[in-house]
């Protein structure tokens, strides 16, 4: 019955985040206080349980690297990187795609995906009008290189702090664990992309070499502050250093990322309601919901059931219950988002990996969220984010949607035309990669 009921909420909170009437971070406050007074009144989820299912240490790395994100996006440093190496492709569209997608994955690796996505798709969309590029390929490769970019790092992404904080992993394990994987994984999209790069020319207008008056407007468009963009590549190095040095320093990543945060607080001098968005309050929020919904879910049996379903697709073998794991949470997060798959996820790998030596139940699961969230718009954050301006900046370009015929949008079944073959090559190296590790 418990089970029943809390599954109930679950389901309910995710069906009103789909019909987006209602802003994410209120609806799933309002399933996690709805799931812990009903789990308090049953007993199965008692107060302390409550307060101990939230990974207090993933809300401090969320509030340090939004505030750090916010002051480099406030800069304009990375914008106008971006910028400048469109005006140096001199029309060549491939180089224009291949630089702006490894620049994805570079800013996704320190700062996050969803920053990355912010700051380098505005630059891609101007460079695209310009030389009469498709934007929809170029657009779903940044996406799935933020994915990776964000995979790669313990910053990267939010599943990735989870991860952290669960496993208790720092700044160069993620490195040592994930680096190498997403870096082959990139290769192999590239690839991906490179036999279908006849789509990146709008054929029926054709390429065209950006001239020097909109180089010049979009270099000044993203000039942003150059002294503000100085201090704050100061301070990320600074804050990556101290990652780098946490072991040494005995201090959790959680607390170089909030000193990091204060600075940069200091350093942007936000005003009023810009306090609140550079801090990522609706992201703290979403997340503390989340993890107080998925406790009780947990509480109530979810994490016996899918022990289960991986022991019965494993029968036991411990090589095959990380692969089990690995393919239930890329497919899982095709439907729930990165986030909430890994949360959900995260005490059934706990409860998995402590019967073998190592992280590789950590990676497992980072690289079926990977997987997943690169399979289809719902997968992460980004890529609802990025379809939405896609689809803007089409209306207000009309004649590139009609030279785009019937690829002329960024929809959950377009984008699944890609995605799905590239989760499918991505699981089919990650099984490989953790047959080594955990061998």
């Amino acid at each position: 019955m418990d089970f029943a009921v809390a599954l109930t909420i679950f389901a309910t909170v995710f069906a009103l985040i789909y019909r987006g009437r209602v802003p994410r971070e209120y609806v799933v406050l309002g399933g996690g206080a709805t799931m812990a007074v009903y789990g308090m009144v049953s007993g199965f989820y008692p107060l302390q349980a409550v307060v101990g299912s939230i990974y207090f240490e993933t809300l401090a790395l969320c509030l340090g690297m939004s505030l750090v994100s916010a002051v480099l996006a406030r800069s304009g440093v990375f914008g106008h990187i971006a910028a400048t190496t469109v005006a140096s492709s001199l029309g060549n569209g491939w180089w224009v795609f291949l630089v702006l997608t490894l620049m994805t994955y570079g800013i996704s690796l320190v700062v996050n995906n969803l920053a990355a996505i912010v700051i380098v798709l505005p630059v891609t969309l101007a460079a695209c009008r310009q030389m009469r590029l498709n934007p929809v390929p170029v657009a779903i490769s940044e996406i799935v290189a933020a994915n990776l970019g964000g995979a790669s790092s313990m910053i990267g992404d939010f599943p990735n702090m989870i991860i952290a904080s669960a496993g208790r992993l720092g700044f160069i394990d993620f490195l040592g664990g994930m680096m190498a994987p997403c870096l082959i994984l990139l290769a192999f999209m590239l690839l991906f992309f490179n036999r279908h790069r006849e789509l990146l020319v709008l054929r029926n207008i054709g390429p065209r070499e950006p001239d020097a008056q909109f180089i010049e407007r979009l270099l000044a468009e993203t000039a942003g502050n150059p002294r503000l963009a100085r201090a704050a590549m100061w301070l990320l190095g600074a804050t990556i250093l101290g990652f780098l040095l946490s072991d040494w320093l005995h201090l959790r990543p959680a607390w170089i990322a909030l000193i990091a945060g204060l600075f940069a607080l200091l350093l942007g001098d936000f005003q009023g309601d810009e306090i609140a968005e550079a801090c990522g309050v609706n992201d703290i929020a979403f997340f503390t919901g989340l993890f107080v919904m998925v406790g009780g879910l947990i509480a109530a049996g979810a994490g016996d059931t899918l022990l289960a379903i991986i022991h019965s697709m494993s029968g036991g073998q411990p090589t095959l219950q990380l692969l089990a794991l690995m393919w239930l949470a890329a497919f899982l997060t095709i439907f729930l988002n990165a986030g909430p798959t890994t949360a959900l996820f995260v005490p059934v790998a706990a409860a998995t990996g402590a019967a073998l030596d190592g992280n590789a139940v950590w990676w497992a699961l980072s690289l079926g969220v990977l997987a997943g969230s690169s399979a289809a718009l719902t997968g992460a954050t980004a890529g609802s984010i990025a379809a939405s301006r896609v689809e803007w900046f089409l209306s207000a370009n009309p004649d590139m949607r009609a030279a785009m015929g019937p690829s002329g949008t960024l929809d959950f079944k377009g984008y699944l035309r890609w995605g799905l073959p590239i989760m499918g090559v991505f699981l089919g190296l990650s099984t490989l990669y953790i047959i080594v590790v955990a061998g």
